[in-house]
């Protein structure tokens, strides 16, 4: 049986209370939550709830019916009381990939193409790019802003590595699917620092992924 001291109550706008542990509070040491207990005086007691439900289960995961469409105001309380991985999982998300890549002729067999990726330039959420992408993911070109900066974009980043197909698993995997995608060539010439036997069709294609809030039907 829980003591008195293991116990929290949370009060929300209208009086309603939510009961719960310190325990599961203290799975988000740094929110107001834990921090300033009054932050939820004026806050929607459902909203709340859910958020608190999350934090009690051992994979964080926000559950809620199939009706639910309070997804912007749970991210804006979740960002409020700073819950970080809440607001991640609320909000909608949209990456672009881009890149120039060349497609070669072989040079013993002309019927053969290579491709070459010059590089691979990411856009999006700033912290959304980061949960994808992880040490994939080279700053450098970015020019500022700070990692508390949760709402900024950037189309400044871009892959250490130039390879399409895993920069598409790491999207998959993080719940993104692909809603359009378009190619252009810059030239329809050759290259003209190319060798004779080294044709190539330079061309610059973009992929735009995009993942829906992450919540499981209750």
């Amino acid at each position: 049986m829980l003591q008195e001291q293991q116990i929290a109550q949370i009060i929300c706008a209208h009086g309603a209370t939510i009961t719960t542990t310190r325990a599961t509070l203290q799975k988000a040491p740094n929110s107001l939550l834990t921090t300033s207990p009054e932050s939820t005086a004026n806050s929607d007691e459902k909203l709340v709830r859910i958020l608190v439900e999350a934090l009690r289960r051992h994979d964080l995961s926000i559950i809620v019916s199939e009706s639910f469409d309070q997804w912007a105001r749970l991210a804006a309380e979740a960002k409020r009381l700073g819950l970080i991985s809440f607001v991640e999982a609320a909000c909608p998300s949209t990456i672009s990939i881009s890149c120039h890549a060349a497609l070669s002729t072989g040079r013993i067999n002309p019927e053969v193409t290579f491709r070459k990726v010059l590089r691979i330039v990411v856009s999006g959420k700033v912290i959304m790019c980061r949960a994808v992408f992880g040490d994939s993911l080279n700053e450098c070109r970015d020019g500022g802003g700070t990692d508390f900066e949760m709402d900024r974009y950037t189309s400044r980043f871009f892959l250490k590595h130039s390879n399409l197909e895993k920069a598409f698993d790491q999207l998959a995997t993080a719940g993104y699917r692909l809603i359009h995608s378009n190619t252009f060539a810059p030239s329809q010439h050759t290259n003209k620092h190319a060798s004779k036997d080294d044709s190539q069709f330079i061309h610059h294609s973009q992929f735009v992924f995009h993942r829906q809030p992450k919540g499981s039907l209750g």
